[in-house]
């Protein structure tokens, strides 16, 4: 090789090796596991599904791909945006233990997820740190009006069908509950304590006290008749 051939060489290997350094230092991409078979993911996607681990059921049961398993995926992806929002409502009133809004929100989450008592406990907690909205109110009503507490149910109808609020389903609520537990609701105008709206309402009116049960003094008034111990929503 003639000198003037090896150096016109020169550059060209020094391309060369370091593009093989390149590649060699360059990291690899991870392979992704082959998915598992259609039963097996399953099974596995109800084991996470179970343990909490609701984004790697949620992988699973799309993989699976079955009807079953589509079923499951929903119900993954439902519980795992419900925590999500929980740890959400729960930063939110650590930061701030007096904002309403996310006690109403909590409220609402947990009564959707089944968890009664809880929902009420921070449901009441809203309304009367801040007001509820009227849907929460309605909520709220149905609660009270499942465990065959009519007082409080008609109190928490009655604010929500308040005028500045005017919100139907306690309306036809009122209508409805009336026949129910015998007793005689506050026409809408009566009703305040909606959130952004007029001040909380008449103790009498019982929302938030537990009905006859408060311990609250004033002009003695004629209960509603007590419900029976249970009310289907159904019914009304």
């Amino acid at each position: 090789m003639s000198a003037k051939t090896a150096r016109a060489a020169v550059p060209l290997l020094a391309v060369l090796f370091m593009a093989a350094f390149t590649a060699a230092c360059a990291p690899s991409t991870p392979q992704t596991p082959p998915a598992p078979p259609p039963s097996e993911a399953l099974e596995q996607g109800k084991r996470a599904l179970e343990q909490g681990n609701f984004d790697q059921a949620a992988t699973l049961f799309a993989a699976a791909g079955t009807p079953e398993a589509k079923v499951y995926l929903g119900q993954s992806l439902t519980r795992g945006a419900a925590k999500k929002a929980f740890q959400a409502y729960d930063e939110a009133l650590r930061a701030d233990p007096g904002l309403d809004d996310a006690m109403e929100a909590l409220g609402l989450l947990l009564a959707d997820q089944g968890e009664t008592a809880q929902a009420k406990t921070w449901l009441i907690k809203a309304g009367t740190t801040g007001g509820l909205s009227p849907e929460a109110l309605v909520r709220l009503g149905d609660m009270f009006l499942t465990e065959g507490n009519c007082r409080e149910a008609l109190a928490a109808y009655e604010k929500a069908a308040a005028p500045q609020a005017a919100h139907a389903p306690a309306m036809r609520r009122l209508e409805a509950v009336r026949g129910l537990c015998g007793g005689k609701a506050a026409l809408p105008g009566q009703a305040r304590g909606v959130r952004g709206g007029t001040p909380e309402g008449d103790p009498e009116a019982g929302l938030y006290g537990q009905g006859g049960r408060s311990g609250r003094t004033g002009p003695a008034q004629a209960p509603a008749k007590p419900g029976p111990k249970a009310i289907d929503l159904n019914d009304i």
